[in-house]
């Protein structure tokens, strides 16, 4: 009874230190991000789509401004979202969806069509990391 007892202890150990290192790990990429400027941000999201989509040169120059546009446009996320009222959340919403909208848009007259299909599947896949697994599961089902 006493093995089970230490071999218990001895693995909730483990299990505790994994996820104070995983939320190390996270506040140390928010405080990274928060220090970065937005030249900095769009370097490297630019850098990411060239990886990711092959992208040309010329290509990088004009993805680049667009990030860069948009860094510089992005408000800050408001703290008290929770009291925010319906109305100034939509509005909110609202404005996020036009500015994907505008920065989609822009993106397909820059982008090949075998770029631009890669980027949205992307784009769909880092979203649905966000939703709970059952409901990724029903929507593959249908």
């Amino acid at each position: 009874m006493k093995k089970v007892l230490i071999i218990f202890m001895a693995l909730a150990t483990f299990a505790l230190n994994a996820q104070n290192k995983n939320a190390e790990r996270k506040e140390n990429r928010k405080e990274m991000k928060a220090n970065l400027t937005p030249e900095q941000r769009a370097d490297l999201k630019t850098k990411k789509m060239t990886l990711a989509l092959d992208l040309t040169i010329s290509q990088q120059q004009k993805v680049k401004q667009l990030i860069l546009k948009a860094e510089n446009e992005k408000p800050e996320r408001p703290e008290n979202w929770k009291e925010m009222t319906d109305t100034q959340k939509y509005e909110a919403k609202s404005a996020m969806m036009d500015k994907r909208i505008a920065m989609k848009k822009d993106l397909k007259e820059i982008l090949t069509e075998a770029q631009m299909t890669k980027w949205e599947h992307q784009q769909g896949r880092r979203h649905d990391h966000r939703m709970p697994k059952e409901k990724r599961e029903r929507k593959g089902q249908n």
